[in-house]
C-alpha cells in the first residue's frame, strides 16, 4: 500500500505504476486468503506476474537512476515471494 501511495505522490509519478501495483497486490491478497492452501506453483506463477511488472515498470530507467517507489515496493514483494517459494520447496 504504501507503493501504491509513493507511486501516485512521487516527485515523477508514473502513470502505468498504481495500475500495475494493484494488480499485483490484488494477486498477493489472493494468496494471502487461501495461505493454507497455497502452493508452489501459484506462488511460482505469482512471482513471474511480479517479476514481469517490476520489468515493466524499470523499462527505460537508466541504470544510473535510483528506483522509485513502487520499484522497491515490488522487489520487497519479490523477495518476500521468492523466500516462502523457498520454504514451501521444503515441505
Amino acid at each position: 500500500m504504501a507503493g501504491m501511495r509513493a507511486a501516485a505522490r512521487g516527485s515523477s509519478p508514473n502513470p502505468r505504476a498504481e495500475p500495475l501495483l494493484r494488480a499485483c497486490l490484488d494477486l498477493v491478497e489472493h494468496l494471502v486468503r487461501q495461505s493454507l492452501d497455497v502452493t508452489k506453483a501459484e506462488v511460482d506463477t505469482t512471482l513471474a506476474v511480479l517479476e514481469r511488472a517490476f520489468g515493466e515498470l524499470e523499462d527505460g530507467v537508466s541504470a544510473e537512476a535510483t528506483m522509485n517507489p513502487a520499484s522497491v515496493a515490488l522487489k520487497n514483494a519479490i523477495g518476500r515471494l521468492k523466500a516462502l517459494r523457498l520454504e514451501l520447496g521444503a515441505r
